[in-house]
C-alpha cells in the first residue's frame, strides 16, 4: 500500500470514528435537555397529567350513569295481538328491569266526529253465576306485572263497548260512524325506581275493508311517557275519569 492510500484510509476511519461520537453524543444531549425541561416544569405537568385523569375518570363515569340510567328506565308495550282485527286481542307487556303495578287502563275512542274517552280499568264485564268469575281479579285491570310478563286487555272491541257503555253510546252506532275508527290505549302505572307515576300510550286504528275491520298500529312503537310535564299529567287525566 502506498502512502497516499494509508492516508486516506486513516482519514475515513477518523471521520467514521467521529461520526459514531456525534451519533452517542447528540441523544444523551436531547435527552438531558428533555429532563431539564421536566425538572423545571415537573408541577405544571403533573397538574396537567392529573387534569387527564381526571377527566377520563369523568368519563368513566357518565358513560356507567348513563347505561345503569338506561337499564333501569321502565317500559311497556302495547300491542295487538291474535288477530288483525277488532276480534284481536290488546297485550300489554312489561320490558322494564323491574315490577311495576297498573293503576289505570284509558281508552280514547274516535269514531267520525265522537271524540270519547275514559278509565276502563275496572270495567270488566262480571258473569253471573261464574265462581271464577267473581274473584276480584279477574275483574281489574289493576295489579302487579312482573318483568318479561305480559297481560291481556281483552278485544279491541270489547274496550269499544266499555267506552260506549260509560259514555252511554251505543256500540254499533259507534263503529258505524265512518269508515274508520281510532282506539288509543293508555297504561298508567306504578314503577318502584319512580317517584311520579309512569305511562305509555298507542294509537290504532281499524278501517273497513271489503266485509270486515282491518287493525293496526298508527305508529311502529309504543308511546313511552317519560318527562316529569307529561307524567304530571297523567294524575290530572285521572282524577278527571275518576
Amino acid at each position: 500500500m502506498d502512502l497516499s492510500s494509508a492516508s486516506f484510509l486513516a482519514s475515513a476511519i477518523r471521520l467514521n470514528n467521529a461520526g459514531f461520537r456525534l451519533l452517542r453524543t447528540k441523544p444523551n444531549e436531547q435527552v438531558l435537555s428533555m429532563l431539564d425541561f421536566i425538572s423545571r416544569n415537573h408541577e405544571l405537568l403533573n397538574l396537567a397529567a392529573n387534569w387527564v385523569m381526571v377527566a377520563i375518570w369523568v368519563a368513566y363515569l357518565q358513560i356507567f350513569l348513563l347505561s345503569f340510567r338506561r337499564q333501569t328506565l321502565p317500559k311497556l308495550v302495547i300491542n295487538r295481538a291474535a288477530g288483525s282485527s277488532l276480534d284481536a286481542s290488546c297485550f300489554v307487556s312489561n320490558m322494564s328491569s323491574e315490577a311495576i303495578y297498573i293503576e289505570s287502563v284509558i281508552v280514547e275512542i274516535e269514531a267520525g266526529e265522537d271524540k270519547l274517552a275514559c278509565a276502563v280499568t275496572d270495567d270488566l264485564p262480571i258473569i253471573e253465576n261464574n265462581a271464577e268469575n267473581r274473584d276480584p281479579k279477574l275483574r281489574t285491570y289493576q295489579g302487579a306485572l312482573s318483568p318479561a310478563q305480559y297481560t291481556s286487555l281483552g278485544k279491541f272491541d270489547d274496550l269499544i263497548g266499555m267506552v260506549a257503555g260509560q259514555t252511554g253510546q251505543d256500540h254499533d252506532q259507534l263503529k258505524s260512524a265512518g269508515d274508520s275508527i281510532a282506539v288509543e290505549i293508555t297504561i298508567v302505572a306504578d314503577y318502584a325506581s319512580e317517584s311520579l307515576l309512569i305511562g305509555a300510550s298507542r294509537k290504532f286504528r281499524a278501517r273497513w275493508q271489503g266485509d270486515r275491520w282491518k287493525l293496526s298500529a298508527e305508529t311502529p312503537g309504543t308511546h313511552q311517557i317519560r318527562s316529569r310535564r307529561e307524567r304530571r299529567r297523567l294524575y290530572d287525566t285521572i282524577a278527571e275519569m275518576g
